[in-house]
């Protein structure tokens, strides 16, 4: 039986679908949601941007806290119990440690979008999640149906 459904969320429109994905099978499973959010190391340093510098350390944890609340607020609509976490360190690696920190039986991710590429992909990190995980894997389409 599946208790908890673990849902890895960025601030993407992808990531997002997913999240809803997940509240819905937790909601049918009678299970819970829990939420992680992974900063990259190498992505939270400091970048100067024109005439100054911009924190993108602060930007990411803002991001993925809003994520996280995101996903809050979709349990509390669908009357899902939803806890959420913010790591930081390599991607895959963070959401798998996760998934068995809190005996997730379903690891829920979300199909790369990005900007010049026709279709949606899977990424690099949710290869390594589906590589390595010991818990089944459900990857969500962008536009789910």
């Amino acid at each position: 039986m599946i208790d908890v459904v673990l849902v890895a969320v960025n601030d993407s429109t992808p990531a997002f679908a997913a999240a809803t994905v997940a509240v819905e099978y937790a909601e049918r499973l009678g299970a819970r949601v829990h939420a992680v959010t992974v900063l990259e190391p190498w992505l939270v340093g400091r970048v100067h941007e024109d005439a100054g510098l911009i924190d993108i350390r602060h930007r990411r944890e803002q991001a993925g806290d809003a994520a996280l609340r995101h996903v809050a607020a979709l349990g509390a609509a669908a009357g899902v119990e939803v806890s959420g976490v913010r790591r930081e360190g390599p991607v895959a690696a963070a959401i798998l440690e996760e998934a068995v920190s809190v005996g997730a039986g379903l690891i829920v991710l979300a199909r790369v979008s990005r900007r010049g590429h026709a279709l949606p992909y899977v990424g690099s990190e949710t290869l390594r999640v589906l590589e390595f995980a010991t818990v089944p894997v459900l990857v969500v389409p962008t536009h789910p149906q």
